[in-house]
Protein backbone atom coordinates (compact mmCIF):
# COMPACT_ATOMS: atom_id res chain seq x y z
CA UNK A 1 0.00 0.00 0.00
CA UNK A 2 1.27 3.48 -1.18
CA UNK A 3 1.74 6.23 1.71
CA UNK A 4 -0.95 8.53 1.32
CA UNK A 5 -0.71 12.33 2.98
CA UNK A 6 -3.06 12.68 5.96
CA UNK A 7 -4.38 15.50 5.16
CA UNK A 8 -5.65 15.65 1.61
CA UNK A 9 -5.53 11.97 1.51
CA UNK A 10 -3.27 12.29 -1.81
CA UNK A 11 -0.85 9.43 -2.94
CA UNK A 12 2.80 10.32 -1.68
CA UNK A 13 5.14 9.83 -4.28
CA UNK A 14 8.36 11.68 -6.44
CA UNK A 15 7.43 13.65 -9.90
CA UNK A 16 10.44 13.64 -12.32
CA UNK A 17 12.57 16.86 -12.49
CA UNK A 18 11.87 19.35 -14.59
CA UNK A 19 14.18 20.96 -16.73
CA UNK A 20 13.72 24.38 -14.53
CA UNK A 21 14.79 21.99 -11.33
CA UNK A 22 18.01 20.97 -13.41
CA UNK A 23 18.67 24.78 -14.43
CA UNK A 24 18.39 25.62 -10.71
CA UNK A 25 20.60 22.57 -9.55
CA UNK A 26 23.57 23.87 -11.72
CA UNK A 27 23.22 27.04 -10.86
CA UNK A 28 23.27 26.32 -7.76
CA UNK A 29 26.13 23.25 -7.71
CA UNK A 30 27.57 23.96 -11.25
CA UNK A 31 28.25 21.62 -13.87
CA UNK A 32 30.71 18.84 -13.92
CA UNK A 33 34.05 19.82 -16.00
CA UNK A 34 34.96 18.59 -18.99
CA UNK A 35 36.38 15.01 -18.98
CA UNK A 36 39.45 14.97 -21.20
CA UNK A 37 37.68 12.70 -23.17
CA UNK A 38 34.72 15.38 -23.76
CA UNK A 39 37.43 18.04 -24.44
CA UNK A 40 39.03 15.59 -27.03
CA UNK A 41 35.77 14.92 -28.74
CA UNK A 42 35.27 18.97 -29.02
CA UNK A 43 38.85 19.63 -30.40
CA UNK A 44 38.53 17.25 -32.80
CA UNK A 45 34.88 17.21 -34.04
CA UNK A 46 36.66 21.65 -34.58
CA UNK A 47 39.54 20.20 -36.49
CA UNK A 48 37.43 18.14 -38.77
CA UNK A 49 34.74 20.95 -39.73
CA UNK A 50 38.29 23.40 -40.12
CA UNK A 51 39.76 20.78 -42.32
CA UNK A 52 36.54 19.86 -44.12
CA UNK A 53 35.57 23.40 -45.07
CA UNK A 54 39.71 23.91 -46.25
CA UNK A 55 39.97 26.85 -43.57
CA UNK A 56 43.75 25.36 -43.81
CA UNK A 57 44.67 26.74 -46.77
CA UNK A 58 43.18 30.76 -46.24
CA UNK A 59 44.18 30.62 -42.05
CA UNK A 60 46.83 28.01 -41.26
CA UNK A 61 47.66 29.72 -38.18
CA UNK A 62 44.38 29.23 -36.69
CA UNK A 63 44.10 25.43 -38.10
CA UNK A 64 47.38 25.19 -36.24
CA UNK A 65 46.63 26.33 -33.23
CA UNK A 66 43.70 23.85 -33.18
CA UNK A 67 45.41 20.93 -34.15
CA UNK A 68 47.99 22.09 -30.63
CA UNK A 69 44.87 22.38 -28.84
CA UNK A 70 44.41 18.76 -29.09
CA UNK A 71 47.61 17.58 -29.61
CA UNK A 72 48.17 18.21 -25.83
CA UNK A 73 45.97 15.18 -25.40
CA UNK A 74 48.35 12.80 -27.25
CA UNK A 75 49.13 9.95 -24.77
CA UNK A 76 44.97 10.11 -24.03
CA UNK A 77 44.12 10.43 -28.32
CA UNK A 78 42.60 7.10 -29.72
CA UNK A 79 44.95 5.81 -33.05
CA UNK A 80 42.80 7.41 -35.69
CA UNK A 81 42.72 10.61 -33.65
CA UNK A 82 46.42 10.70 -34.16
CA UNK A 83 46.31 9.63 -37.41
CA UNK A 84 43.96 12.12 -38.66
CA UNK A 85 45.66 14.91 -36.65
CA UNK A 86 49.27 13.90 -38.59
CA UNK A 87 47.02 13.49 -42.11
CA UNK A 88 46.00 17.45 -41.11
CA UNK A 89 49.19 18.82 -39.93
CA UNK A 90 50.27 17.57 -43.87
CA UNK A 91 47.71 18.98 -45.19
CA UNK A 92 48.34 22.22 -43.43
CA UNK A 93 51.85 22.34 -44.22
CA UNK A 94 52.00 21.00 -47.81
CA UNK A 95 49.02 23.58 -48.20
CA UNK A 96 46.94 20.56 -49.62
CA UNK A 97 42.99 20.67 -50.49
CA UNK A 98 41.21 18.45 -47.96
CA UNK A 99 38.41 16.62 -50.55
CA UNK A 100 35.11 16.47 -49.57
CA UNK A 101 31.48 16.69 -50.84
CA UNK A 102 30.70 20.57 -50.99
CA UNK A 103 27.29 20.06 -48.65
CA UNK A 104 29.64 18.77 -46.28
CA UNK A 105 31.79 22.19 -46.28
CA UNK A 106 32.22 24.53 -43.48
CA UNK A 107 33.63 28.12 -43.48
CA UNK A 108 35.27 29.36 -40.48
CA UNK A 109 35.89 33.30 -40.68
CA UNK A 110 36.86 34.43 -37.25
CA UNK A 111 38.39 32.68 -34.42
CA UNK A 112 35.62 31.53 -32.06
CA UNK A 113 37.68 30.39 -28.77
CA UNK A 114 38.51 26.84 -29.57
CA UNK A 115 42.41 27.55 -28.61
CA UNK A 116 43.41 27.88 -25.59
Amino acid sequence: MAARNDITGDEIKSKTSSSAYEDGWDRIFGKKEPTVQDKIKDRMDHLQQLMEGNNHLSRMEYVLDVVESVSKFWSALSEEDKDYIQTARYAIEEQREWNIPEENKLVINEDDGYTD
